[in-house]
């Protein structure tokens, strides 16, 4: 293959930069750090730390269920590969997958001779696929997307697609809108499926100090989650209103990145709101308007104690961010239009999300879940509609892997 060297090249360049594991760097050429287990192997390959993450729990469940499945689990990144090392059952083989050169992926499926796999999402790597078909052991495509973008490029070279999506004999997909895209461009075998996503786990938060701080604060709650540069202060000025109406309100402020603590901080005291600082340990009193939480690992404990957030990442061009973690704890979400990283799960979660595209609808859906609890409780309800089908969901997946391997 004519870009062969040229990949070494970029291995190379990726390893200087720290975005490849010098002591596993043999895997990304297709070569094994450890032996092939003995039994039925099912291979499962997810790209990075999202998708990787939304498969645990079927990972989970499949080996508690049917411990004589082994596992191989392939990610491409290193982020990925040291959150695995802490998530995944014991059981689990994690490997970097190879580069799509044919001689690497060859290398790979020789050694490991999977019976089955399952590819995350849009992993659609034509030497991949090609080897899979060759070999002929079964492949499934999960949680597949495809996004109008994609669509549309993917339009001009439908030939291209079909072949390559004729490796998988079944593909499961999550929304109507992707299954007909995947339908027009000749993926036949296309269905209707859960999304894993809606399956990951709770976010953590410690108990007692739950207990705690809903005897000590006894207050109406917003929680603010997730905000980049700009959304602060658009926020807030929504929040500022909602105040004049619920004067002992406490924000719970979370930003994306704790590391911009100093600068929330210059526009909360612009605004004369007191503050309390988590990591600072400071708990929140009767006077303070704000606990600000420049921290990692707390979203857990700020979703439990908030009924409502507005999420970040929605109100400027990012993208939006997982509007799935606070309906897991019982928070709503209200949320801006720019969430195009999160089309797919927000259009499962329709009926329980409030999205709004004006600092004045922003004002008033505020209002009117404060001013009507049921109305919170209702949106809590038709979350945990979403939440509870979709679970059931990935037991028909895992029964129908289970047809497959054993």
């Amino acid at each position: 293959m004519l870009a062969t060297p040229f990949l070494k090249i970029h291995l190379r360049r990726r390893l200087a930069r720290g975005k490849e594991d010098p002591a596993r760097l043999y895997e990304r050429f297709g070569g094994a750090s450890l032996p092939r287990p003995k039994g039925k192997l099912l291979w499962i390959h997810a790209a990075s730390v999202g998708e990787s993450v939304s498969v645990l729990k079927l990972i989970s469940e499949l080996t508690q269920q049917y411990p004589q499945i082994r596992i191989l689990l392939t990610t491409g990144t290193v982020t990925s590969a040291k959150l695995m090392a802490q998530r995944l059952p014991k059981s689990v083989i994690h490997q970097y997958i190879p580069l799509d050169v044919p001689n690497w992926m060859a290398r790979f499926l020789d050694h490991w001779q999977p019976d089955h796999a399952i590819i995350l999402e849009s992993e659609l790597w034509p030497n991949m696929l090609s080897a899979i078909k060759e070999r002929g052991f079964s492949c499934w495509l999960v949680n597949a997307r495809l996004s109008p973008k994609s669509y549309r490029r993917w339009s001009f070279f439908k030939g291209i697609f079909t072949t390559l999506v004729s490796a998988f004999d079944r593909i499961f997909t999550p929304t109507l809108e992707t299954l007909e895209r995947l339908k027009n461009l000749g993926a036949h075998q296309a269905e209707l499926s859960v999304n894993l996503k809606y399956t990951t786990d709770p976010l953590p938060f410690d108990g007692a100090e739950l207990a705690d701080l809903k005897q000590s604060i006894n207050r109406p709650i917003l929680a603010i989650v997730s905000t980049h540069a700009g959304e602060e202060a658009f926020i807030l000025d929504s929040v500022n209103v909602l105040k004049k109406n619920y004067p002992t309100l406490l924000v719970i402020l979370a930003p994306r990145h704790p590391d911009r603590a100093e600068t929330i901080l210059g526009i909360l005291s612009d605004r004369k709101l007191t503050v309390a600082r988590r990591s600072l340990r400071d708990v929140p009193s009767k006077k303070t308007d704000v606990w600000l939480i420049d921290t990692i690992g707390d979203l857990g404990l700020v979703y439990s104690l908030s009924s409502v957030c507005v999420l970040g990442g929605s109100f400027e061009a990012i993208g939006g961010h997982n509007p799935i973690e606070p309906y897991n704890l019982g928070c709503i979400v209200v949320q801006g239009k720019n969430t195009f990283n999160f089309t797919d799960t927000n259009q499962i979660l329709a009926s329980a999300l409030t999205e709004v595209s004006s600092q004045a609808e922003l004002t008033q859906a505020l209002l009117s879940l404060y001013g009507d609890p049921e109305n919170i409780v209702e949106k809590q309800k038709q979350g945990q509609q979403v939440l509870d089908s979709q679970r059931h969901g990935l037991e028909v997946l895992i029964q129908d892997i289970k047809e497959v391997v054993l």
